[in-house]
């Protein structure tokens, strides 16, 4: 359980978190969103112990402020930026495995199957690897310490795909019963993995629902679009990329959020503006509705 009890920090006259009050049980599996200076990561290393915030946290039970070495037992976190240490990776590897308890060759394997060879960078220093084998190598460690809380900003933001996949596999099989915290600018990057989104803005907690809730909330408009005639394989296969579906040899639709939906007009007129005989836009919510068709003239650039 983590019980984050009317957090509030200030950095000068920003207020970076302002009465962040969350409960935690065992088992969630929760994603942090918002727009960058929302206060994710300020929330997320409050969480950590790294900084001093008014307000309380305790993770199962103990306080984050008053025993931190009690309470930081049951967390491993994975930082979005690597810290730039001189120490080469052998001694930060040498030094987790101390404090948590590990075997260096548990390190290794995790980190041989995220694609990293420890034995090859281990006399390297930390600061000079690459952003890619930084975060393999957080990412490794923050696995092995098997700890019953993992938090985690923008954990796959320097991944290669193999890597992606083999993290998020390996975040899927920890036990039902511990507690992920990820931090991610968009929800659905990480839809697979949780059950709850908590949309941080300005310090504050907005929304706080279940996954299935937010994502109807955020394709909240439908995009349907006419060709004239039959597009090519090259161009279905690119809306079908975009998140579109096919309803016939011509007419395609999807559902975006109300902030996407204007990108998606735009580029669908600037690619394919000409050979388009229809666009409309559709309120979710009205669907069984009449649609309001947008005359391609009010949206073309």
């Amino acid at each position: 359980m983590i019980s984050i009890q009317n957090v509030s920090k200030s950095f000068g006259a920003v207020q970076a978190l302002d009465a962040v009050s969350l409960e935690l049980p065992p088992g969630s599996r929760v994603a942090l969103v918002g727009t960058n200076g929302s206060g994710k990561t300020t929330l997320l290393r409050a969480m950590c112990g790294l900084l001093r915030v008014e307000g309380r946290i305790t993770i199962f039970g103990s306080d984050v402020a008053k025993e931190p070495e009690v309470a930081l037992r049951s967390l491993s976190s994975m930082p979005q930026i690597a810290p730039p240490l001189d120490a080469p990776v052998a001694e930060l590897v040498r030094a987790f495995c101390v404090l948590r308890n590990r075997n260096p060759a548990a390190v290794a394997a995790r980190a041989a199957k995220l694609g990293l060879d420890l034995e090859v960078i281990a006399r390297t220093r930390v600061r000079d690897l690459s952003g890619g084998m930084k975060q393999k190598l957080l990412a490794a460690l923050a696995l092995t310490a098997e700890a019953p809380v993992l938090v985690c900003d923008e954990p796959t933001a320097n991944l290669d795909p193999a890597a992606r996949r083999v993290f998020f596999d390996e975040v899927l099989a920890r036990p039902t019963s511990s507690i992920l915290v990820l931090c991610s600018h968009r929800v659905d990057e990480v839809q697979h993995l949780v059950e709850r989104v908590i949309q941080l803005d300005e310090g504050r907690v907005v929304s706080d629902a279940s996954l299935s809730q937010t994502l109807a909330r955020m394709r909240g408009f439908r995009v349907d679009l006419t060709f004239r005639e039959p597009p090519s394989p090259d161009d279905v296969a690119a809306l079908l990329a975009r998140g579109f579906q096919t309803r016939g040899p011509t007419r395609f639709h999807g559902e975006f959020s109300e902030v996407d939906k204007v990108e998606v007009v735009s580029r669908l007129v600037a690619q394919w503006g000409p050979r388009l005989l229809d666009l409309s836009l559709q309120d979710s919510d009205s669907l069984h509705e009449q649609a309001k068709v947008v005359p391609l003239r009010a949206v073309s650039p």
